[in-house]
């Protein structure tokens, strides 16, 4: 005992081991390559596969494909003037003969893109204009021009020794109350022009012939006479002037 006990007491004390820590198994590790071929296979995909080339309206060619490619079905072309019920017999004829034509191609080994049918025949309307032009007549007006819009009234002017006269014929409207004449002088002075000579009328019962004679004016200067009418507004009650005629220059005698 007392051997052992010396064995025990001079000898290191013995360190346990730890248990090996296991590692957990990875289960996605094998994505990663999964992923690399899928990657490759998209990318290279479209340069292995053989390029339609796009055919034209008018010809259409036809694209050989590999014998390791097997050749699709035949496609037949939709025939367009059946669908909409347009075009004539033989229209239709061509395009089924055209549309047969193609699905042999295919049958045959090749690949045919199919075109849609075109019209044989386009007719284009001339720019013509169809129908007929209305026809406008004037309204009769009794009163000497005075029922036009806007209105126009010019007055004949008579020259005489200091004076003129003016005659027209009056407008029948309700709203209309009274006319003036201005005598405006065509000779230019130096400094302020003089005023124009003023003569109103009053208005006449219906449609008439008016005159008034224009005093005061000076011999020999050419005057232009404009013509104004006093117009009383139906839904304010206020009158105004409005100008509806100017005749030429008239030289006084």
């Amino acid at each position: 005992m007392a051997e052992q006990r010396r064995r025990t007491t001079g000898s290191r004390p013995v360190a346990r081991r730890r248990a090996p820590v296991r590692r957990r198994r990875d289960h996605t590790r094998w994505l990663v390559p999964l992923l690399a071929v899928t990657v490759g296979a998209v990318v290279l995909a479209p340069q292995l596969t053989p390029v339609v080339v796009d055919l034209t309206a008018t010809d259409s060619r036809v694209v050989q494909v590999p014998a390791a490619v097997p050749a699709p079905a035949p496609v037949e072309a939709p025939v367009l003037a059946e669908a909409q019920g347009v075009g004539t017999l033989a229209d239709v004829a061509a395009t089924r003969a055209e549309a047969a034509s193609r699905a042999g191609v295919a049958t045959d080994g090749g690949l045919v893109v199919p075109q849609p049918p075109r019209p044989g025949r386009i007719s284009i309307m001339p720019n013509a204009s169809i129908g007929r032009a209305p026809v406008y007549k004037l309204q009769p007006d009794g009163c000497g021009g005075a029922g036009t819009t806007p209105r126009r009234i010019v007055p004949g002017v008579v020259p005489g020794p200091g004076s003129a006269t003016l005659d027209w014929m009056s407008d029948d409207r309700p709203e209309v109350v009274g006319y003036r004449v201005q005598a405006v002088s065509q000779r230019m002075v130096g400094g302020q022009q003089p005023p124009p000579v003023v003569q109103a009328v009053a208005q006449v019962e219906g449609c008439q012939p008016m005159t008034v004679t224009v005093d005061g004016l000076t011999p020999g200067e050419p005057y232009v006479f404009w013509f104004e009418e006093q117009v009383t507004s139906a839904s304010t009650g206020v009158t105004r002037l409005v100008q509806v005629g100017t005749t030429g220059a008239v030289v006084i005698g």
